[in-house]
């Protein structure tokens, strides 16, 4: 009696063993699930993508920048994935960069849009309705392309970083009120095509780094907190051939910020990881290929396993690359996804409110946006995308 017992408690233990297997080989192998875009009609080729919630009634929307329009569109989301109309709003010449933070404390988001042509920034401030209000404008060095926002001097004020092609990163601190001081200079490599802003150095300052096109690296700049940067050490870093975009995430859970980088002329990913000093090293099997003409990419955890993912905009391709990562700093497999004609920006959020990420893709030739939402039943949509190893 004793051994039946046991051999039925062995065989429970067994089973649970096996299940456990099971559920943890399904996970690893269940991929990234995306439904086929729906594409959404915006201005003439658009570049920069944003998303955020501009009329506060908590579901995400996006503002894209129309080159060749000098406005920016405005798609208010339902909060189901689907958005409304674009609504538009003039701007500067050549818009390119877009960044959406509350300029003026008023709990409404606003936007930063890049005015290339015309060596500026239109600050929109927004009622919270989804409309906003007239431009104005502060310059921001020559041939601006890049921008990003965060408080650079610890004053709880949102202030502006922008790179151009006069090979110097602007920093505009904020006031609060939606207006900004002078720009200060400071100087990175040729041709700083973007850039992001993140801890890089654990001092609870925040840091910059860019992606610098002509000369194959990315610049590290740390902030004391007073609105003033410094090249840290080993600055520059080395990445792919042509960096275009620059984004900054935890690839692989050490709690230290790391880097990734697309390389528009050899079609790959550089990831850099963060020693959490602001130094970076190459990932063991970085470059990452992707499609061709990677120019977007964005950083999110697209397969719900706690790690984070990429995806990048293959601009040749009209495709978008989703690299998993695995949690130690290492991408293997990429799930590509059709999207609109050139894309360009590209943007993660959750725009069904229902705590998984989707994709939003700017694409310049087609006119339009692309949004991407995750499978609901699992990876049984089998029309939309492949898979590179």
């Amino acid at each position: 009696m004793q051994v039946k017992k046991l051999n039925k408690l062995s065989l429970s233990l067994v089973l649970l063993f096996v299940l456990s297997l099971f559920v943890g080989m399904y996970a690893a192998f269940a991929g990234v699930c995306l439904q086929p875009a729906v594409n959404y009609p915006v201005g003439n080729n658009p570049n920069g993508i944003a998303a955020a919630d501009f009329n506060n009634d908590g579901d995400v929307d996006l503002a894209t920048t129309n080159l060749l329009d000098d406005d920016i569109s405005i798609l208010l989301g339902n909060g189901d994935g689907t958005f409304g109309e674009a609504t538009n709003f003039l701007v500067g010449s050549y818009p390119r960069g877009i960044s959406a933070a509350d300029f003026n404390n008023d709990g409404s988001v606003d936007l930063a849009v890049i005015n290339t042509l015309n060596d500026n920034v239109s600050i929109l401030l927004g009622d919270g309705t989804g409309s906003f209000g007239s431009v104005t404008n502060f310059p921001a060095g020559a041939l601006p392309i890049g921008i990003t926002a965060a408080d650079f001097n610890n004053d709880n004020n949102v202030d502006l970083a922008v790179t151009g092609l006069s090979d110097n990163v602007s920093i505009l601190l904020g006031n609060g009120d939606g207006s900004f001081g002078a720009a200060t200079d400071f100087p990175v490599g040729h041709s700083p095509f973007s850039i992001t802003a993140a801890d890089f150095d654990n001092d609870g300052n925040v840091d910059l780094a860019t992606a610098n096109n002509l000369d194959n690296n990315v610049s590290v700049l740390l902030g004391n907190g007073t609105g003033n940067f410094a090249p840290v050490a080993g600055s520059p870093f080395a990445a792919g051939i042509g960096p275009f975009s620059i984004t900054s995430a935890d690839f692989d859970n050490d709690n230290n910020v790391d880097l990734a980088v697309t390389n528009i002329n050899d079609n790959t990913v550089s990831v850099l990881l963060g020693d959490g000093n602001g130094n970076f090293a190459s990932a063991a099997r970085s470059p990452f290929l992707v499609g061709d003409g990677p120019i977007g990419m964005t950083a999110a955890d697209f397969d719900n396993d706690s790690n984070v993912d990429l995806a990048v905009a293959n601009s040749s391709d009209s495709d978008v690359s989703i690299l998993r990562g695995n949690g130690k700093g290492d991408f293997r497999v990429v799930t590509i996804f059709p999207v609109g004609d050139f894309p360009f920006g590209i943007t993660a959020a959750d725009f069904e409110g229902g705590g998984k990420y989707g994709l939003a893709t700017a694409n310049a030739d087609s006119n339009n946006v692309s949004v991407l939402l995750q499978e609901v039943y699992g990876c049984n949509n089998t029309t939309n995308s492949a898979t590179r190893k």
